[in-house]
């Protein structure tokens, strides 16, 4: 029987255990939801922050600002500088297009320099050309008093001593 009384006790322990552990939670839960038990939370919530006031160091808002300052700067500064760099860009590409531009107006002029000094030749050359042909006699006068009279050499037919009938 003592088997009997073991397991008694132990149902008579299980059934207290539950009954405390139903009215603990209950009057836990109420205190945690009671809105009229206003004084016990509030001490709560100012014991929890001046706990976590002791966990934390305060926050530097002038270094945070100054840090902030410095960011900005950097930016404003890389900004600056990549402005500098195109505007230099775009004053250097000017540059090349101006110097391009006097290079060939220079070429320009020396091609057609050249090309007037190749027509004052050719007209020249046309001028003599035409003088030439203007001094010489066309057709029968042509023959000077001097010169003899071209004739025509008169090509004599061969005989061949074997070419005929026999």
């Amino acid at each position: 029987m003592a088997k009997g009384t073991i397991l008694g006790d132990t149902f008579e322990q299980l059934a207290e255990l539950g009954a405390s552990t139903a009215k603990q939670t209950v009057k836990a839960v109420g205190q945690i939801v009671n809105p009229f038990d206003q004084p016990k939370t509030s001490e709560v919530r100012q014991n929890s922050e001046i706990k976590h006031g002791q966990n934390h160091t305060p926050v530097d808002f002038d270094k945070l600002k100054n840090n902030f300052q410095n960011k900005d700067k950097q930016k404003a500064d890389v900004l600056a500088q990549a402005l500098k760099n195109r505007l230099f860009q775009i004053v250097k590409r000017e540059d090349e297009k101006i110097i391009e531009r006097k290079d060939m107006k220079e070429k320009q002029k020396e091609r057609d320099e050249e090309n007037e000094a190749y027509e004052k030749r050719r007209r020249e050359q046309q001028k003599k050309q035409a003088q030439q042909q203007d001094d010489m006699p066309t057709g029968k006068g042509k023959r000077g008093v001097a010169t003899r009279k071209k004739t025509s050499d008169q090509q004599h037919v061969e005989n061949k001593p074997a070419s005929g009938k026999q």
